[in-house]
């Protein structure tokens, strides 16, 4: 498995990530499992990680797209090389965390609604539209693939 650094402890958080392409796909489908199961082991209770945050300097993201806090029925998709095309103009303020500054919670100002277009891992583009949590949950990740940290996007 991989080990999971805090922000201070890697310099990769700090870099923006490199796109990933067509030739690296099964070596990143790899990892992306790999991804997938961390997320999904119940002792780890995450619902989000980029591979930045695994010292793997490529724009590849593992998220659940979730409805809710309580949502028990969604989906853990690999997104490659993915990028916001269209937000809304209207944002919400909700509490983040992150497993690259644990113990660490504050209040970011998200957009409320993105369109967003990604690779599969099967390297099929798609476009897709998401709202409120999971809208959040993937700029989060987003972000870390562009060096930016959700303690970055915090009123001071």
């Amino acid at each position: 498995m991989f080990k999971i650094e805090t922000w201070d402890n890697n310099e990769i958080l700090r870099t923006k990530s490199q796109e990933i392409a067509r030739i690296e796909l099964n070596k990143y489908v790899k990892l992306w499992k790999q991804m997938i199961d961390y997320l999904k082991n119940p002792d780890n209770w995450w619902v989000w990680l980029a591979a930045p945050q695994i010292w793997i300097n490529k724009r590849i993201i593992a998220v659940s797209l979730m409805n809710s806090y309580e949502d028990e029925n969604y989906r853990t998709i690999m997104m490659i090389n993915p990028e916001i095309l269209e937000h809304s103009n209207n944002v919400e303020v909700d509490w983040e965390w992150c497993l690259s500054l644990p113990w660490e919670s504050w209040e970011v100002e998200r957009y409320c609604r993105i369109k967003l277009q990604f690779l599969d891992q099967k390297w099929h583009k798609n476009t897709i539209i998401l709202k409120w949590l999971s809208a959040r949950i993937v700029q989060h990740e987003i972000d870390h693939l562009d060096w930016i940290l959700f303690m970055d996007r915090v009123e001071k």
